[in-house]
């Protein structure tokens, strides 16, 4: 195509970005709708990810022993643990401390704590709360202390609760991912239906236009080039407006997501300016692909002239 026709593909383009108003309102606000969407999803599996990351480092493993067994021997395991590579830290817990930690959890339980002072002594052994380095890491923890040197002081561990927790987790993360997925694509097919018709509407309009122009030679390629041209304009002022919507969006909730996750880590700006290059360039992509597609569909039928 020569310059002088590229010009005049452009002009007829921006012309009918113009002139069309109501299709490009049209248009552009459900390609917005689209990528508020997506981006929802993207947001979604950050804060997913921060929401396991807060609950994995929160995580610990308490190792309780038996009453009758004295500090010392609990010193000797809380040694070797400490020289694991595995192990983050250990808290000791006294007897007298877990008795109080009980007392404190199930305070409002008169029967429990009616039971507990017929036994008339403390029934609880020390305890070593355990805390590793990756959540990973546990299993090979408690398999070094099901040695018979340790495993013969020890009356409990309470991994096997942490696991499910953890597992509970992970779930209902997939699960959200899931769901947003789900509700993304539905978005994606309805823009894609409605672009379609719209540019179907616009071409309809101007099919005289069209048979013309074949009639005086014009190629297909140079009779789709302005509605190709128009796609690529739709693409970019919905990428626009997407963003004026997002990233407010996310300036605002940046502190009261941080409050309910209690923790510094929820990042959303800084995890969209990390990846933008990413992130636009896909949406930009896949948001011009989707146009250029529906635009070539709706524009076969009337180039049949």
């Amino acid at each position: 195509m020569s310059f002088v026709s590229t010009i005049r593909v452009i002009k007829f383009a921006f012309q009918n970005f113009v002139r069309n108003s109501w299709m490009t309102v049209a248009t552009v606000s459900v390609l917005v709708l689209t990528l508020v969407s997506l981006n929802m999803l993207v947001a979604m599996n950050v804060l997913g990810k921060v929401a396991l990351s807060a609950v994995r480092s929160k995580i610990d493993v308490s190792v309780h022993f038996r009453p009758d067994v004295d500090d010392n021997r609990v010193q000797t395991v809380k040694i070797f643990l400490l020289s694991l590579p595995e192990v983050k830290d250990v808290t000791y817990l006294s007897q007298a401390d877990a008795l109080t930690q009980f007392n404190q959890t199930y305070h409002a339980d008169a029967g429990i704590i009616e039971a507990l002072g017929e036994v008339g002594q403390n029934p609880f052994g020390a305890t070593l709360i355990i805390s590793a380095h990756n959540l990973e890491d546990y299993p090979k923890i408690m398999a070094a202390l099901d040695d018979p040197l340790y495993a013969d002081v020890i009356e409990a561990k309470d991994f096997d609760d942490r696991q499910a927790m953890i597992a509970r987790v992970e779930a209902v993360s997939k699960k959200l991912e899931l769901f947003a997925l789900a509700v993304s694509a539905a978005f994606g097919f309805i823009a894609l239906l409605i672009v379609l018709n719209t540019i179907r509407v616009s071409i309809f309009a101007r099919k005289e236009e069209i048979a013309i122009m074949r009639l005086v030679g014009a190629s297909s390629g140079f009779i789709r080039m302005p509605f190709y041209v128009e796609a690529v304009l739709w693409s970019v002022v919905a990428l626009a407006v997407c963003a004026m919507i997002v990233l407010p969006a996310f300036m605002f909730s940046q502190p009261y997501l941080s409050d309910f996750f209690g923790t510094d880590s929820v990042d959303l700006l800084g995890f969209y300016a990390a990846n933008a290059a990413l992130i636009v360039g896909a949406e930009f992509g896949a948001t011009l692909l989707m146009s250029c597609i529906t635009t070539k569909m709706a524009t076969a039928k009337y180039l049949k002239v």
